[in-house]
């Protein structure tokens, strides 16, 4: 009997991403409250899209939009909050072309602003985007005059040259004039590196064969793929990740890839 097409593949959980500090999640539907209180603010207002009024029928229908696994993958994004609170503070938006491109968007709220929230979530949301979807450059752009999001941005590693680009943002029937900025692999792991702000690593160390992994992770490579570059069973492989998990307190090999990264303990490959 001949048989019907192959299922696609399920599409699996949006990550949690952390740092320890600060946390990515997906948005749910109780942050409708304090997603509606934030995009009342007027420095919301004024440097993003949000509608203006805004209502609570807005984040109602905002967290609708991204309420199925679909419509995250195709747009990731997560809500940010400070450890060890879960409440919302925040959001950041992937918004992917589909050949290896995305432009990230974000905002906070009032009552979280000034503790280094949006550059970590920025260093944690893009190593995902280049660990775990093979991005190659991400691209920043604010209306001129948000000071504030152009520092958390070349904090976290964006190249924004001093350049304006006219009229290049529609808002709210009128367009308005635009700083912008790009990321790739390296600039990140560049700027976590020399960040001032950066924690400390001070759990228990890596092995040499660890950190060999580790680096081989951050290239995307398989456990069959790691085992045969290092000359190594997968099993043994398998034993490694596990550890290096415990010891980064990572739930998933993307989020050990990430702390990897703004530990310096690794570093992403240059595309060429």
């Amino acid at each position: 009997m001949a048989s019907g097409p192959m299922a696609a593949e399920p599409l699996q959980p949006a990550p949690v991403l952390s740092d320890g500090v600060i946390s990515l999640r997906p948005a749910r539907a109780d942050d409708a409250e304090d997603i509606t209180l934030a995009c009342q603010d007027p420095q919301i207002q004024q440097w993003t899209l949000v509608p203006v009024p805004y209502e609570h029928s807005d984040s109602l229908e905002f967290l609708e939009r991204r309420s199925t696994l679909e419509s995250w993958w195709a747009s990731p994004a997560w809500a940010m909050t400070i450890l060890p609170s879960d409440q919302w503070c925040g959001e950041i938006e992937l918004r992917l072309d589909g050949e290896g491109a995305a432009e990230v968007g974000y905002l906070v709220a009032p009552w979280s602003r000034r503790q280094g929230l949006t550059t970590r979530a920025l260093r944690l949301a893009c190593g995902w985007a280049f660990s775990a979807l093979d991005i190659q450059v991400i691209t920043w752009m604010s209306p001129v005059g948000n000071v504030a999001s152009r520092q958390a941005a070349r904090r976290a590693g964006f190249r924004i040259p001093e350049v304006v680009l006219r009229r290049a943002i529609p808002q709210r029937g009128r367009r308005i004039d635009a700083w912008v900025g790009d990321l790739l692999p390296e600039d990140l792991t560049s700027a976590a590196r020399r960040a001032d702000d950066r924690t400390p690593y001070r759990g228990t160390d890596l092995t040499a064969r660890e950190l060999m992994v580790l680096q081989r992770l951050a290239f995307g490579e398989s456990n069959r793929a790691v085992s045969s570059a290092l000359g190594i069973s997968e099993n043994t492989v398998k034993n490694h990740v596990r550890s290096i998990l415990d010891k980064l307190q990572a739930r998933s090999r993307s989020e050990a890839v990430v702390s990897g990264l703004r530990l310096g303990l690794v570093s992403l490959p240059e595309h060429r």
